[in-house]
Formats: C-alpha cells, sequence, structure tokens
C-alpha cells in the first residue's frame, strides 16, 4: 500500500462526535509481570504528570503554561506532545540524551492543569482546550479530557469543563467497584455562578456525564481504592433554617446524595480534603476531622487541628506505626506534622522552604521549590535536598518505582572539542521533563538528574575567529 493511501485510512474524518479514532501510533505494551497486553484492574494513579504501562512511561514531552501572555497551543504541542519512553532502557546517566523516545499522541500533554491515569487498556489525560468561542478566540480556562489506548489507538475526547485554582478533576472507585471522573467546576452556563460537580462512568462500559450538584460551595473527593467510604463529600448554602451550610455526602453508583448531621447550626463549614475514611473540614473557624466508617456521620464533632488558620494538603503518614501515626499538613504557610493521638503539631518546614508538597513515603515527606527538591522526615525533622536544578516547575511530579519525575528548565552539561574547549550552543529555554532517584541523597548523587524528554536540535554558536 502506498504511503499516501495509509494516510488517507488512518486519516479518514469519522462521522461520530468526540471520537478521535485513528490507526495505532505505537506498539502495544506487554505487562512484564503476566506476559499480556497491560491491563489496570483499579484506577493507577502516578501523582498526575505522568504513568507508567509495563516498561514504558507516558508523559509531556515538555512543559508549557496556558497562563503565559506567548502562549500558542500550536507551537506548544510541537514539543509538548503526549510521549513515551522505555524506562530500563531509554533513560541515560547523567548527561546522555534519553534514546527511543515515541510520539504517541499530537495533543499538548505537558502543561500545568494535566491530570494523567491509567485504567483496564486506557491511558486517560488532559489537554489544553481547542475549543474556541462563539468570536473564536481561544479559551484556555477550559481544559478537555481524553482517552486511549496505550498503542495510541482510540483516541476519544471525554468531555471540556471550565478550570480554575478551585477546580479538581478526580478519578475515583465507586461503591459497585466502576470507576468515575468527578469534575467540580463552575458551569459552562456563567463564570459568575457556584460550583458543579459532574460524574461521568469510565472504563470499558462508559456512562454519560451528568450534573448531580449545583450551586456547590466547596467539595472533597479522593484516589485511594483501598478506603471503605467511596462517597465525594460537598457543600451548599441551606435553602431554609438557620444553618448557613448543608454537607451531602453523594454515592457515585446511584448519583445520589445524602444530607448529613450538622451539629452547632449558624457556622460555615468548609470541605479540606477526604484522606481514605476521613474527611478533613472548616467549622466555625476550627478544623476537624470526621470518620466516615460509621453509620451516623456528624460535622461538627471531632476537632482536629486548632492551631491558628485554615490548613491544606493534609497527607496521612506511618499508618502502621502507631508511635508516628497521623498527618503532615500546611497551616500558615508552615509544614506541620501532627500525631494522630498526642501531642501539639510540630513544624517541619518554613514558608521559605518550600512551595509544594508532593507526597510521604516512608518517614519522610517530599516537598519541591522553584529549584530545588527535598525531604523531610517528620519523625525527628532532618532535611534533605535531593536534586538542585536552575528552575523547577514546582509542585508538578509523578512517583514512579523510586524515581521522582519532574519538569524542569533545560540544564545541559558542558560539552568540550578535542582542544580541550567548551562547545557554545543556542540557549534552549524549554522546560523538560527529568528524573531523579528518590530516597537517601547520597543515592540520588550516585544517579544524579537524567533527562527523559527528546530536546530541540542543538545549535552550536559560531565562532569569531
Amino acid at each position: 500500500m502506498k504511503k499516501k493511501n495509509i494516510l488517507k485510512v488512518c486519516g479518514a474524518l469519522i462521522a461520530m462526535p468526540l471520537i478521535l479514532a485513528g490507526c495505532a501510533t505505537v506498539s502495544n505494551v506487554t505487562d512484564p509481570a503476566t506476559g499480556k497486553n497491560a491491563y489496570f484492574n483499579e484506577i493507577t494513579y502516578f501523582g498526575g504528570e505522568a504513568a507508567k504501562i509495563g516498561d514504558y512511561l507516558y508523559y509531556g514531552n515538555s512543559y508549557h503554561s496556558v497562563s503565559d501572555s506567548g502562549f500558542n497551543y500550536n507551537n506548544a504541542s510541537e514539543s509538548g506532545y503526549l510521549a513515551r519512553i522505555n524506562i530500563n532502557s531509554g533513560i541515560s546517566d547523567h548527561g546522555d540524551l534519553p534514546t527511543g523516545i515515541e510520539k504517541v499522541n499530537k495533543k499538548l500533554a505537558g502543561f500545568d492543569n494535566q491530570y494523567m491515569f491509567a485504567y483496564q487498556n486506557y491511558i486517560y489525560f488532559t489537554s489544553a482546550n481547542t475549543h474556541k468561542t462563539a468570536s473564536q478566540q481561544n479559551d484556555y480556562t477550559r481544559v478537555t479530557m481524553f482517552r486511549m489506548k496505550f498503542n495510541g489507538d482510540g483516541v476519544k475526547e471525554l468531555f471540556t469543563t471550565r478550570y480554575d485554582s478551585s477546580s479538581f478533576i478526580q478519578a475515583c472507585e465507586g461503591s459497585d467497584g466502576s470507576a468515575y471522573v468527578v469534575t467540580y467546576a463552575k458551569p459552562e452556563s456563567s463564570a459568575s455562578d457556584g460550583y458543579e460537580i459532574q460524574v461521568m462512568k469510565i472504563g470499558d462500559k462508559m456512562g454519560s456525564r451528568e450534573v448531580v450538584a449545583k450551586d456547590v460551595t466547596s467539595a472533597a473527593a479522593d484516589t485511594s481504592v483501598d478506603s471503605t467510604d467511596k462517597n465525594v463529600y460537598y457543600t451548599k448554602a441551606a435553602e431554609i433554617g438557620s444553618s448557613t451550610t448543608e454537607v451531602f455526602s453523594l454515592d457515585l453508583a446511584s448519583k445520589e446524595s445524602t444530607k448529613l448531621n450538622v451539629q452547632n447550626f449558624g457556622s460555615t463549614t468548609t470541605l479540606i480534603d477526604k484522606v481514605g475514611d476521613s474527611l478533613f473540614y472548616t467549622y466555625n473557624n476550627v478544623n476537624y476531622m470526621a470518620d466516615l466508617t460509621g453509620n451516623d456521620i456528624t460535622i461538627g464533632y471531632g476537632e482536629f487541628y486548632n492551631n491558628g488558620g485554615s490548613i491544606s494538603n493534609v497527607i496521612e503518614v506511618a499508618k502502621n506505626d502507631s508511635a508516628y501515626k497521623g498527618y503532615v499538613l500546611v497551616s500558615n504557610s508552615q509544614l506541620m506534622y501532627k500525631n494522630a493521638e498526642t501531642g501539639a503539631p510540630k513544624k517541619l518546614l518554613d514558608s521559605s522552604d518550600f512551595s509544594d508538597v508532593l507526597f510521604a513515603d516512608g518517614d519522610y515527606v517530599y516537598f519541591s521549590n522553584s529549584t530545588s527538591i527535598g525531604r523531610v522526615s517528620f519523625k525527628d525533622g532532618a532535611k534533605q535536598t535531593i536534586v538542585t536544578m536552575e528552575s523547577i516547575i514546582s509542585g508538578k511530579y509523578s512517583y514512579i518505582d523510586g524515581y521522582i519525575y519532574y519538569y524542569a528548565k533545560f540544564q545541559p552539561e558542558a560539552e568540550y572539542d578535542e582542544d580541550g574547549e567548551e562547545i557554545e550552543y543556542e540557549e534552549d529555554a524549554s522546560v523538560y521533563m527529568y528524573r531523579v532517584k528518590a530516597g537517601d541523597p547520597s543515592d540520588a548523587a550516585k544517579i544524579p538528574y537524567q533527562l527523559v524528554s527528546k530536546i530541540k536540535d542543538r545549535v552550536k554558536v559560531e565562532s569569531d575567529d
């Protein structure tokens, strides 16, 4: 078959809305453990910026911010496309370029509102919205979610939603064991309205996306498949009575909401986070934690943290260590540790030390700022720097098999000619994917940060000689 005929078959327009199916762009992925095609029985999430499928890492090849004044989708997608690389053979030592990078899909996958996960034999990822407004303007306050098979086939647009600093997109397991994508965002009808929650069943048997709650003032959901409680929680202003806030639990399978019992009427409840079977919220200017495993959930009891101000970024630590079991959280721009049973909250980091909390593993909490990634022990407060670079995109990461994958400005190693003179290249200001080994910094020193992305062709600076 001639090349032009292949293009004609693969590029044919299909008269079905939202479906962008085409020929596979890369090979199928085999699960090394089973020898069969990769398949995920549960929602598998790695932090949001990348996903490991078999021996392959799927990621946005370069990073772009839609809020930049010069942002152009077409230009950004030329390098920020959805790529993959064989983790075992393609990533080289510090200073060497990676090999075998493949373009899986041309849509922009490396951007500031990326959300990526795997479920069954599909990878799900967001991309910057390309649907223009009625006046033919670009509207990057929206994001679009797609799914496709691991070989790049069967690309399908699922939905487009508004997205701001208070919004979230969350893949959750429902009470029926099925997977759902939950969005919390302002409605399409008006940017000034309250938020709404929409739910869409995903997987082999897709469901329609439905609005299940309107005029929502706060919401909380989590990705844990180990939690007993599978509900999503949200608040609304009360229509009648003396309470200013009503709190609801939402069953994703039935899409039915149940109003919870709220004590001390007259105060506003704002949900902070759901971590496993615990719901964190602020009530009457005090931070509380509700146990979601009981039959009668009451909001207004169970004071959790009353050390001044609201809290965020709640992460459970030391689940199996009774002496240290508790939570880390951000309060008053400081990273704090609170034992579940005893003791006052302990400060781990000042605001000058970190910009974002990443994850917890073992005895440590990992964090980042604009130039470094580090970790701090919640047991003894010991702080360690794992990697330092010229410019890091703080808070954007994935944690896979002991490596932290992150975006940073291209930081090349010096190269020298046969005379020992350093070779000068034109600057590449692009932001690419790197990785560094987590754990003890001495281990990271043995394998310093490694470039994962395909870079632009480097252009030498011509000598004046």
